[in-house]
């Protein structure tokens, strides 16, 4: 396996991780929560694994997260860095490409991605996290945050580089103490980890209420949804509306744990992610 490390865009100023197998192998896009760099640990636990049976991997740092440098984190500048990839990869290895969201705002934003009708790139794709347009009981009160969003834009522009600190919630459900033991290590090793800058925040309720936000159209390219049954944050009934307004090919895969199903549970993710791109992979070269 080759590994090397590119900066693309036409500004060069994107961070991406490759790791390449063999010209002819099914190519992956993949990211994260942002909130640090493809380098991190838990990162490189979640897309590894895939290298490891033999797809060519490319992870992303978002626009102005960890080594992708300058720019702001808009959808129109994630929009164009992952054009700038699905395209470099076109060029240099096959027009394979399947894009695998991972996380809660990972899959959002990969949502919107592969439901952006500018973006014909993309043989398949994968999430775990998902967004109902319009709904915001994922992140907390529709009426406050609705009302405060005219203002985080305002905000953005005169205080870039502000950050709103979040306090992860204590959690009473399954799996508890594993979970509070690990968010508590994370916050004491990476001190205000879940601090998130404006624009971020700004970005994520755009993609999740404003009415250009391409999320209010569906994925287009053959759809893997992953779901942990006893989520703290995505509840049964809203993952399942989300799935059934699906107009794709799809999957729905339950994962018998919690949210942080991404930290310690990655062979099942790894697991269903290379099943579901093996299967949409052969349909998209039959098709061709």
């Amino acid at each position: 396996m080759k590994i090397y490390h590119e900066y693309m865009g036409e500004d060069k100023k994107t961070y991406v991780k490759c790791l390449i197998n063999d010209h002819k192998a099914p190519n992956v896009i993949f990211f994260m929560t942002p909130i640090g760099s493809v380098e991190h640990d838990i990162a490189i636990r979640n897309y590894r694994p895939l290298a490891d049976n033999g797809f060519n991997v490319f992870a992303v740092d978002l626009p102005g997260i960890g080594r992708s440098s300058n720019g702001k984190f808009t959808y129109e500048n994630i929009k164009a860095e992952i054009k700038s990839i699905a395209e470099y990869i076109q060029k240099n290895f096959s027009y394979s490409i399947h894009l695998y969201g991972g996380t809660g705002t990972g899959g959002i934003i990969g949502q919107a991605l592969a439901s952006d009708k500018d973006l014909t790139f993309f043989t398949s794709y994968s999430q775990l996290g998902v967004a109902n347009h319009g709904d915001l009981s994922v992140i907390g009160s529709s009426f406050i945050l609705k009302s405060v969003f005219p203002l985080l834009n305002i905000a953005v522009k005169f205080f870039p580089e502000y950050r709103l600190k979040f306090k992860v919630p204590k959690y009473n459900g399954y799996n508890a103490e594993k979970e509070n033991n690990w968010y508590q290590s994370m916050m004491k090793e990476y001190p205000g980890i879940f601090d998130f800058p404006l624009d971020v925040v700004y970005t994520l309720l755009w993609l999740l209420i404003s009415k250009d936000s391409p999320i209010i159209n569906k994925p287009y390219p053959p759809t893997l949804v992953m779901a942990s049954k006893y989520d703290r944050y995505y509840k049964k009934e809203y993952i399942n509306n989300y799935y059934h307004n699906l107009e794709t090919k799809k999957k729905l895969h339950w994962i018998d744990d919690s949210h942080c199903v991404f930290v310690w549970g990655t062979q099942e993710l790894i697991n269903q992610v290379t099943e579901w791109i093996n299967s949409t992979n052969i349909i998209n070269i039959a098709s061709r």
